[in-house]
């Protein structure tokens, strides 16, 4: 078997500010709510004995990035039980634990924004069994395509060529909130993505956004997920914003949440 991390424990939290692993991962797979920034690193080397840690990966809280390290090439065979189940974790990445293992470069990856945040987010409410029409997840990837240069409902409504009336009686009916609250929290996450990607002061990242100033976009970040932006610049990944916005809205009666494991 190929070398195991310190104290032979293969699964262990990783939070803020990421310049380690915790000693377990028992902090973010005992809560019914993910924690601000909070990602799972495990790293898979026997697969044949490691079938309980995948089952607890695989029912981890909702909103839990988790990031995969393997062996070397010479010790893979022995990941082959579990290899080829990997991706149904949903892995922010997989990558070769002895070259890239290490606190620096995995937090490079949890700040990393996904390649098109529209097609990030709908696969991640498409698991979340949020959206359930073909429709909707239409309008919903549009919405977060269009986000980052549209302020308005109407105007995102004539850019779908759509009426806002339209647009409304769909989530109504697929039982979501309304248009107006996913422009905004689209908007917000992809300030979210500069938040934690750019050193640049809070307000001109609110500007150059499209917001009147740092004060007004700060309120409405906490307003829609319950944290202020100097908290989303230190606790990485996306994952964790989306679903505390989608609690936010359960709270406020505008959606009904499946229970988290």
């Amino acid at each position: 078997m190929g070398p195991l991390t310190a104290e032979g424990i293969r699964l262990k939290a990783f939070s803020p500010p990421y310049d380690r692993f915790e000693a377990t991962a028992e902090a973010v797979l005992g809560r019914k709510n993910p924690a601000c920034g909070k990602a799972l690193v495990w790293w898979l080397v026997d697969g044949s004995a490691q079938l309980g840690e995948f089952d607890r990966i695989l029912a981890r809280p909702h909103g839990v990035p988790v990031i995969v390290l393997l062996p070397a090439a010479a010790e893979i065979r022995l990941t082959l039980p579990l290899l080829h189940r990997v991706l149904d974790l949903a892995p922010r990445s997989v990558l070769p634990a002895p070259y890239l293992g290490t606190p620096a470069y995995l937090r490079q990856v949890l700040a990393t924004p996904p390649r098109s945040l529209a097609e990030a987010v709908i696969r991640y409410l498409r698991r979340r069994g949020i959206l359930r029409s073909e429709i909707v997840e239409q309008e919903v990837r549009r919405i977060f395509d269009l986000a980052s240069e549209t302020t308005s409902v109407s105007r995102l409504a004539r850019r779908m060529y759509t009426s806002r009336r339209t647009l409304g009686r769909h989530f109504a009916a697929a039982r979501l909130p309304v248009p107006s609250h996913w422009l905004q929290f689209a908007r917000l996450l992809h300030v979210a993505v500069q938040l934690q990607n750019d050193s640049a002061a809070i307000f001109r990242i609110a500007t150059r956004s499209g917001y009147p100033d740092g004060f007004t976009m700060s309120n409405q970040m906490k307003r829609l997920i319950g944290h202020r932006p100097t908290e989303v610049r230190e606790c990485l990944g996306w994952e964790w914003i989306v679903e505390a916005w989608l609690r936010q809205e359960a709270g406020r009666g505008q959606i009904v949440l499946e229970r988290s494991a």
